[in-house]
């Protein structure tokens, strides 16, 4: 459910304005061309979707959330038929600072280390909303910033797993991928499920994206294993290697490096 408020509610402009919340919402699909005045917040309670922005895709499940910068292009929209979300949305002339000093300088996918922290603030910002005053304008700038002071030590920002694609058959390949990335990938089975001939497939996804199916595959392994080596500090990496669908540790850190840049040891260090 959303709960949302009119400027004639709030009798004074402070550094951060809530502008709107959301409890349990049951999400819709999004397409915002020229954004939205505000920043928003969003945290997944169950099923998974999707977040386009900035020509990135990223799959948002259970665990995980995204942030969304004013007037910014985007779409987000569900994959599971229950993809529910807590929403926090908010403004204020010293929003973008005290983001920026928290670490959420930047829109995107985040991995939450600490799941009970987004649901306690919607929890309490239903208690203030319920158990309104007359002038509640301060009670929620406070919970707001507590909220985000908060946020910011339970937060990894994720890697896009893949790129934004307008074409049905593209999105249904990369779907496919996302869904079954853990497991030995047959491209007889992909080509059943998109209804058309293995050859045929791989030409087209080519031919349309630019790269192979195969290097799609790839990249959505590694950034899935760029959140896990965060998400897990205390698995090895042979571990992570294997949640993400590569039998061979040493190849894994060889393509890790080759895309990344470094180690999944140094990676995880860093982060």
């Amino acid at each position: 459910m959303l709960y949302q408020f009119h400027s004639q509610e709030f009798s004074q402009i402070l550094p951060i304005q809530l502008w709107m919340f959301g409890v349990n919402h049951l999400q819709e699909p999004v397409r915002r061309t020229q954004g939205v005045p505000y920043f928003q917040w969003f945290y997944c309670v169950k099923g998974q979707g999707e977040l386009i922005l900035n020509n990135q895709r990223s799959v948002i499940t259970k665990g995980q959330g995204f942030l969304i910068y004013p007037d910014q292009e985007h779409v987000y929209q569900a994959i599971s038929n229950d993809w529910t979300l807590h929403i926090a949305a908010f403004n204020g002339p010293l929003c973008a600072e005290i983001l920026t000093l928290l670490q959420m300088g930047q829109s995107g996918a985040y991995h939450f280390s600490d799941n009970s922290v987004f649901e306690q603030h919607i929890q309490k910002l239903l208690w203030l909303y319920e158990n309104r005053t007359n002038n509640q304008t301060l009670s929620y700038s406070k919970e707001c910033y507590d909220f985000l002071l908060d946020l910011s030590r339970c937060i990894t920002h994720t890697h896009e797993f893949t790129y934004s694609h307008e074409n049905p058959f593209v999105l249904k390949v990369v779907s496919w991928l996302e869904e079954n990335y853990a497991s030995p990938i047959s491209l007889d089975e992909l080509a059943k499920a998109v209804n058309l001939t293995k050859d045929y497939m791989c030409a087209l996804f080519k031919k349309i994206t630019g790269e192979t199916i195969i290097q799609c595959l790839t990249s959505i392994r590694i950034g899935h294993a760029r959140q896990f080596l965060i998400q897990y500090p205390d698995k090895k990496v042979i571990e992570i290697a294997h949640m993400c669908g590569f039998d061979s540790p040493s190849y894994f850190g060889k393509i890790f490096k080759q895309l990344i840049g470094m180690t999944p040891e140094r990676y995880r260090k860093n982060g």
